[in-house]
């Protein structure tokens, strides 16, 4: 008879929304629930992400008349979502949407319908134009009490201004068309942090109405603690038990040392991938990579690999990512910016150290980052490419760190910036001098590219011509509104890196989340959801919240299997 520490129903490893939609389901389903994060804070990837969330035919999309139905959801994962299967993407058509219907009517967790989003690839049979990407409503952080200082703050530089305001996805697109509109949301905003009295009497420094991956993150451990679900920080899984070939418990480790927790309904993974694990990205991920240039939380290292190697798993997808182009600013703390909008605005392009394109640079960045691979070659390095562009970008654009220069001119940037985050001078050749690009390949490069842009046309690429190119683009006076000359001095470049939002490979699941073996069959009271799982959408990713959407749904889907 195996002797316990401690012994619940259900025990879920991992506080991100993927933990959190799996321990909520399972509690009142009637489980005892525990949940158990290695690191100090909850939240995990979700708390720092978009917190957006991709399902079709979801109920915002129903209440504003969007038309949308399972039969085009299907046609359109089919087409993309390469690897997968199709009983899997049933499954999570079935069950996303009946997921946030129960959010909306037993949770803190409420999502707003976005129309304007569209699909990354929405002129595919089956894509939309808008509606399947639904962000979480603003959340009020003072309803977390002290708990708040314990989840993951956000790294979105541009979408948290110093914690002293927060945007929303729709309105950060909004953001991007500049001058007296922005002005005076900005000061609005901040006006609104100032007299929000309330909190400043609580000492928070931060806003208070929590939005993004934050409003996610907070609302689902809201519900979780007025159900009284304990989550413990700082307890990092160390051992799965099995007895009889089934999954009874796990060891985890704390502060008081190694606990055999038995779970009598089964154990969870939500856990998170292994993108900053130096060791395993060499093993498993297309090279040159490095942790350094992921978007994803530190502590997501990949330990549940080596664990479930252990009890004859079987994985898929482990040389895969959510991949996303990324930027750095040397010698800073916290220096990851991900490329979401810099690349589809006019004014600009990305090249290679030959000064040559290789790509649409407006595609979904899932695509920017697999092209970046597929161009690389010790010949013609493309690792790192260069997005470079001139002083109509600058002055009306922000990048990554850099406000755009009409709110914060060169002369008023730290000085810091330059030589560790971007590179500018006054000639095109100049500029490719200071990088070691090729002055000729750039020259001819750009001497084609602005020809063609004058035109509106790309017919090298076919940049601007799906909807999900011009989505970020807000230069509506323009034929093509992702394509306009680079040529007023000075010019600018900023290096550009195949990063990530995360790994996406691991165990093989079935449609209710159980690990699968090498046989297909399963392995009894052992789930996994989120990027510590082979996720549903294969090597592809259908739209906006095409990450945290599955996650959560497959992650229900385990509490409901478990806990019925």
């Amino acid at each position: 008879m195996e002797s316990w520490d401690h012994s619940v129903d259900f025990l879920v490893i991992g506080s991100g929304a993927a933990g959190m939609t799996a321990a909520l389901r399972a509690r009142d389903l009637g489980a005892d629930v525990l949940i158990a994060e290695k690191a100090p804070f909850f939240g995990g990837n979700t708390a720092i992400s978009g917190g957006v969330i991709w399902v079709p035919n979801n109920p915002g999309m129903r209440e504003l008349g969007l038309d949308d139905s399972p039969e085009e959801a299907i046609r359109y994962l089919e087409a993309i979502a390469e690897g997968s299967s199709r009983e899997k993407l049933l499954s999570y058509v079935e069950t996303a949407p009946r997921m946030m219907e129960y959010l909306a009517e037993n949770s803190h967790t409420r999502f707003e319908c976005l129309p304007q989003y569209p699909d990354y690839y929405p002129e595919l049979d089956g894509g939309k134009a808008g509606g399947r990407s639904c962000e979480p409503v603003l959340f009020d952080a003072l309803s977390l009490g002290d708990a708040w200082h314990q989840m993951r703050k956000s790294s979105h530089h541009r979408l948290a201004f110093g914690g002293r305001i927060t945007i929303r996805a729709t309105e950060a697109k909004d953001l991007l068309e500049g001058g007296s509109r922005t002005i005076g949301f900005m000061l609005g905003a901040l006006a609104r942090y100032y007299s929000d009295f309330r909190a400043r009497f609580a000492r928070f420094p931060r806003a208070r109405m929590l939005s993004l991956g934050g409003a996610l993150t907070g609302s689902l451990y809201r519900s979780l603690m007025d159900r009284g679900v304990p989550l413990w920080l700082n307890a990092p899984l160390r051992e799965l038990v099995v007895a009889e070939g089934r999954v009874v418990g796990a060891v985890v480790e704390n502060e008081c040392g190694l606990l055999r927790i038995e779970a009598k309904r089964g154990v969870m993974l939500g856990a998170g991938g292994f993108e900053r694990s130096e060791a395993l990205r060499r093993e498993h991920q297309p090279t040159p990579n490095s942790p350094a240039w992921s978007a994803g939380c530190e502590s997501n290292t990949g330990d549940t690999l080596g664990i479930l190697q252990n009890i004859g798993a079987s994985f898929d997808f482990l040389d895969e990512a959510w991949w996303c182009p990324t930027m750095r600013v040397e010698g800073d703390e916290d220096p990851v910016h991900i490329v979401i909008f810099e690349n589809h605005l006019p004014h600009s392009l990305i090249v290679n150290r030959a000064g040559r394109r290789f790509m649409n640079e407006a595609a979904p960045y899932n695509d920017i980052g697999k092209s970046i691979y597929r161009a690389h070659s010790e010949e013609s390095p493309a690792i790192p490419a260069y997005l470079i562009f001139d002083a109509s970008y600058r002055k009306r654009f922000p990048c990554g760190p850099m406000q755009p220069g009409y709110a914060r001119p060169d002369r008023r940037l730290p000085r810091e910036l330059q030589g560790s985050f971007f590179e500018m001078a006054e000639t095109t050749e100049a500029l490719a001098e200071k990088l070691g690009i090729d002055p000729e390949g750039l020259h001819e490069t750009l001497l084609r590219f602005n020809q063609h842009a004058r035109e509106g046309k790309d017919p090298d690429f076919g940049r601007g011509e799906s909807l999900q190119d011009r989505y970020y683009s807000v230069a509506r006076e323009l034929v093509n509104p992702n394509l306009a000359p680079i040529e007023t001095p000075p010019f600018y470049a900023v290096k550009v890196y195949p990063g990530d939002l995360g790994t996406k490979g691991g165990p093989r699941t079935d449609t209710h989340a159980r690990v699968l073996k090498h046989d297909d069959s399963c392995v009894p009271g052992l789930y996994a959801a989120g990027n510590c799982s082979a996720v549903v959408m294969g090597r592809s990713y259908p739209g906006a919240g095409g990450t945290i959407g599955p996650a959560m749904a497959f992650a229900f889907r385990a509490a409901e299997h478990a806990c019925s």
